[in-house]
């Protein structure tokens, strides 16, 4: 292998990273919104003495948000 084709070779993995790089921390981004939606919920109906109200509404509020971000990546990307 002569320097020049591992050079080129790092470089493009380099930027296949670089392209790569906003993908890979969405399904970790999807899942702590949604289940930052749910602990706020869970949180509330513990203060308030509510059942699943909430729950529901902070799980509804926090699918919406990941899905809006998702919508908002993917969008930005093409």
């Amino acid at each position: 292998m002569s320097p020049e084709n591992k050079d080129g070779e790092s470089r493009a993995w380099a930027r296949a990273l670089r392209e790569m790089g906003p993908y890979l921390g969405i399904g970790a981004t999807l899942a702590v919104t949604v289940l930052g939606g749910v602990g706020i919920g869970y949180w509330l109906d513990g203060r308030l003495g509510t059942t699943p109200a909430f729950v529901l509404a902070g799980s509804v509020v926090g699918i919406l948000t990941a899905g809006y971000h998702f919508y908002r990546l993917v969008r930005v990307k093409q």
